[in-house]
């Protein structure tokens, strides 16, 4: 079952690369970059060092990294097509001496253990087939003592609020996001990823238990986003 949703998620990552940051930034009104901007100050790294983005889809986090701190960012995605993009985005911007882009697995990363100052995954962790052991990979990487940022969606709440954002999860942006792309369902598929999603004291409750300390939480966006944060113990 595991297997069949990754395979489903990769070919629709693969077939909406190409249109996939122009909707991102129409349908949150740009607040995705705003809500990055915040994760990156969440980190709290200033010193030199490697930062992991994790589930990097077309590199924006791995960007507000660069552009902010003097780090190296190495991003991971399982979607070719999604670095492809990313990659154009470098070289437009002359990062590729800061940031470099892998093909991989986020549940077996290609990285030695206590590697990374930092590591991050942003709105990636609802498309991993197994998010505790993502999470528990993502530690191995860290440096003891380094953070975790975790940023995604949450499932919108019952009230009125909640419901007028279902609408637009549902309708709004599976037609608009298919005249524009061509390809529906990865609004669909955003819909139902986000509904299905955890609840933010289920994530932090999954960060606790891949060895991380002083989880905090911060609401954004009204609850349409949470950031979490932890350390790796020493």
């Amino acid at each position: 079952m595991n297997e069949k949703r990754a395979t489903t998620t990769h070919g629709i990552f693969e077939r909406s690369a190409r249109t996939y940051d122009l909707l991102n930034h129409l349908f949150s009104l740009n607040l995705d970059r705003r809500w990055r901007k915040v994760l990156v100050r969440f980190a709290g790294v200033e010193s030199r060092g490697e930062v992991l983005d994790a589930c990097c889809g077309t590199a924006d986090l791995a960007i507000a990294f660069a552009r902010r701190l003097p780090v190296r960012v190495m991003g991971v995605d399982f979607s070719e097509n999604m670095l492809r993009v990313g990659r154009a985005k470098l070289r437009r911007r002359r990062l590729e001496g800061r940031i470099e882009l892998l093909e991989g697995n986020v549940l077996q990363l290609p990285f030695a253990d206590g590697r990374f100052d930092a590591a991050a995954v942003a709105f990636g962790l609802r498309n991993v087939t197994d998010r505790a052991e993502a999470l528990v990979e993502m530690v191995r990487t860290l440096k003891p003592g380094a953070p975790l940022l975790v940023l995604e969606f949450s499932p919108p709440k019952l009230a009125f609020p909640g419901r007028l954002y279902r609408f637009y999860l549902g309708r709004i942006m599976p037609a608009v996001g298919g005249i524009v792309s061509g390809a529906p369902e990865t609004y669909r598929y955003l819909h139902d990823s986000v509904l299905a999603f955890l609840r933010p004291e289920e994530v932090r409750h999954l960060m606790d238990g891949a060895g991380l300390q002083r989880v905090r939480v911060r609401r954004l966006g009204g609850g349409i986003v949470y950031l979490w944060r932890g350390i790796r113990a020493a």
